[in-house]
């Protein structure tokens, strides 16, 4: 007779009725910790981030409405309402553009000078006379930076034009002399180094002041204004 042996199942876990209530262990939860470090740079950032636009909103209500040209403008040119615009600078002794609310009295004046497109307006670059007027000539003195004032000059600036002499020369035992003009424009520094300054002159004396310029021993000074105005 054969006798079935029955596995005790008993102590079987796989053979035990499964529990519903009974909840699987999940992943192991990650616990952050706080750095100091990082909150304190991050407090940092936030901090130089307001102060910068802070300072941005203050720089940019220094600027004041200044008139500026859409277009180049030719010296002698007439400026109308169409040829200007309203621009934003911070007020510059050194430039002195003109305000925005002047634009009605600036329209119908000429360019004393070339203004390329974007330029600021000064009262300098305006003028209500043909320019070179009657009785006068602009000539173009080409010079070195060397032989040029270390500030810029402007349309409107009153100089004189001095010979100099050759290098290794004594010097003149008399101070050498000189034709007094106006600034009517200045050029870039050209590629061969030289700087052109149109001024205008006397008609009478323009051939005097080519005569000089051509010998390239030549300086120009910057002259106070007229009325002792300061620039």
């Amino acid at each position: 007779m054969t006798q079935t042996i029955r596995p005790d199942t008993a102590d079987d876990p796989f053979d035990q009725p499964f529990d519903a209530g009974f909840d699987p262990p999940g992943p192991p939860v990650r616990r952050y910790r706080r750095r100091p470090a990082l909150i304190g740079l991050g407090v940092g950032l936030l901090a130089t981030c307001g102060a910068g636009a802070a300072y941005l909103a203050q720089t940019s209500g220094d600027t004041v409405p200044v008139l500026a040209v859409t277009d180049t403008v030719h010296r002698g040119e007439v400026l109308d309402a169409s040829r200007l615009t309203t621009a934003r600078a911070a007020p510059d002794p050194a430039v002195r553009p003109v305000a925005a609310s002047r634009l009605p009295d600036v329209v119908g004046q000429r360019a004393s000078t070339d203004l390329p497109a974007g330029t600021l307006l000064t009262d300098g670059a305006l003028t209500t006379a043909d320019v070179p007027a009657a009785g006068q000539s602009v000539v173009g003195v080409a010079v070195t930076e060397a032989q040029l004032p270390q500030s810029d000059l402007l349309p409107g600036d009153h100089v004189r034009v001095f010979g100099t002499p050759s290098l290794g020369d004594a010097p003149p035992s008399e101070p050498p002399r000189s034709v007094a003009a106006t600034v009517v424009g200045v050029s870039a520094v050209l590629d061969s180094g030289h700087v052109v300054v149109d001024v205008v002159v006397a008609d009478d004396i323009a051939g005097t002041l080519v005569a000089k310029a051509a010998t390239g021993r030549v300086a120009i000074v910057l002259d106070a204004a007229q009325g002792g105005d300061d620039r």
